[in-house]
């Protein structure tokens, strides 16, 4: 929140600059106008940012390519994607060739609006064009893959793109992670976050979360138990569904001990239950009242 107001106020300020700018009879050039495009855009205002283009044409300012990429990013931050077929048909009018960074942010629009048949419509298009594709453009068209389950296909990409000589960086292989412990195969888990960790990538706690779910989902509570382990010693802060897996594991395989030295450890670090774990451990609002005994609870 504070950065956005911080972003609001500069753009307020810069919008103040430019009209002053106007009054005393500088024309405003083409740098100027897409640095405030981008102002407008980062702050989802893309209906204003588009009133300024038009109100900057009377001054012959005419967009560039890196306009077009600003107003097109901003689209697809907002979640219009399909709007960017007007704004791209005026670039190419232009004269201006929709490069691989381009083609990548409307990509990845698509693959954010979980359109992905259109978001592979343009890679192939991009492909045939000659245009080559980047890391960002794999490493979104893979993350939209696997938030549809789509892991064979995934792989089969990925592989691709390893021949095209680029290496997978940390959120594609976060994203096979996650997928993998979806499906809870843990040995392809495990095989990719080595992997990760040979390629010299640090996991964060998102990882670890995913692969301690798994474990659990898969009644391992050893292995969840030693990747809880190894993320604190990490300095990595596990959150509440990192607790609420090994707690639900550890009820799953009758422990209730090491279920309730789970929750007490959540709760030494100041960690709340959430209504998930609330309900799991029959809370009210009194959160030490674990009522009755955990026997009769229904763990799912």
């Amino acid at each position: 929140m504070g950065s956005l107001l911080i972003w609001h106020r500069q753009l307020k300020e810069a919008l103040e600059v430019f009209e002053l700018m106007i009054s005393d009879g500088i024309c405003p050039n083409i740098v100027t106008c897409t640095i405030l495009v981008h102002g407008f855009s980062n702050e989802g205002l893309i209906g204003e940012a588009f009133l300024f283009l038009d109100k900057v044409r009377q001054f012959g300012v005419v967009p560039n390519l890196c306009t077009y990429r600003v107003i097109i990013n901003g689209l697809c931050k907002v979640n219009k994607p399909n709007d960017v077929w007007g704004i791209f048909a005026d670039m190419i009018k232009r004269g201006y060739v929709p490069d691989t960074v381009l083609y990548s942010i409307i990509i990845d629009g698509f693959v954010k609006a979980l359109d992905l048949q259109e978001a592979f419509r343009l890679y192939y298009k991009m492909v045939d064009e000659g245009t080559k594709p980047n890391i960002f453009t794999y490493t979104s068209l893979i993350n939209g893959l696997c938030h549809d389950d789509k892991l064979p296909e995934a792989m089969t990409l990925l592989k691709h793109m390893i021949g095209e000589g680029l290496t997978p960086d940390r959120i594609l292989y976060t994203s096979l992670i996650a997928c993998y412990c979806k499906r809870s195969n843990m040995k392809a888990a495990l095989e990719i976050f080595r992997e990760m960790e040979t390629e010299g990538l640090s996991a964060d706690s998102f990882v670890y979360t995913c692969l301690i779910g798994g474990f659990s989902k898969v009644l391992a509570m050893d292995g969840a138990r030693l990747f809880m382990e190894e993320m604190i010693n990490k300095g990595l802060t596990p959150t509440v569904v990192t607790y609420t897996d090994l707690i639900i594991g550890y009820f799953k395989i009758g422990d209730e001990k090491k279920a309730m030295a789970m929750y007490n450890s959540m709760l030494q670090a100041g960690i709340t239950p959430d209504a998930k774990l609330s309900c799991i451990l029959g809370l009210g609002n009194d959160e030490d009242d674990l009522g009755d005994s955990q026997e009769e609870k229904d763990v799912p």
